[in-house]
């Protein structure tokens, strides 16, 4: 019986491999734990549409993080509004929520807070340097906090 491989398996397959198996081990093992599906034509397309609906997403996503990142190498990202004592010192810590409004502002791209990484704690005025992370890519942007 054929099936279609939900999730890598050691010595079987990848996820999403057509494989050989008997009736047996994929009715009483592979189909009812949830590891795989029959091979049916109706099963293969729907696979082979969703694969390529996650291919569609994926290639989105990384042509929006292009072109967010490309508009905040053109703009200036700028936190307002924080108090601060007489030597520049904040009161409260920029938190990645802050630098995600600061860019929707800028740029009306939303970024997921989770996708920004601080390398240090910042509590002062002026400019500082934070990561913003899309898959496996990662850029550096700067910004400044007035």
């Amino acid at each position: 019986m054929k099936v279609i491989l939900l999730r890598d398996m050691t010595k079987l397959g990848q996820r999403g491999e057509i494989k050989e198996v008997s009736e047996g081990y994929a009715m009483n093992v592979l189909i009812k734990k949830g590891d795989a599906l029959q091979a049916t034509p109706a099963e293969l397309l729907k696979w082979k549409q969703k694969e390529e609906a996650k291919k569609h997403k994926k290639e989105l996503e990384t042509n929006t993080f292009a072109q967010l990142i490309d508009n905040l190498k053109r703009e200036k990202v700028i936190i307002t509004g924080k108090k601060a004592d007489t030597k520049g010192q904040l009161f409260a810590q920029i938190k990645e929520i802050d630098i995600a409004d600061a860019i929707y502002k800028v740029t009306n791209f939303s970024v997921d807070p989770k996708q920004i990484i601080i390398p240090e704690i910042i509590k002062s005025l002026g400019q500082h340097t934070v990561e913003i992370k899309q898959g496996g890519q990662k850029e550096k942007i700067n910004i400044e906090v007035k």
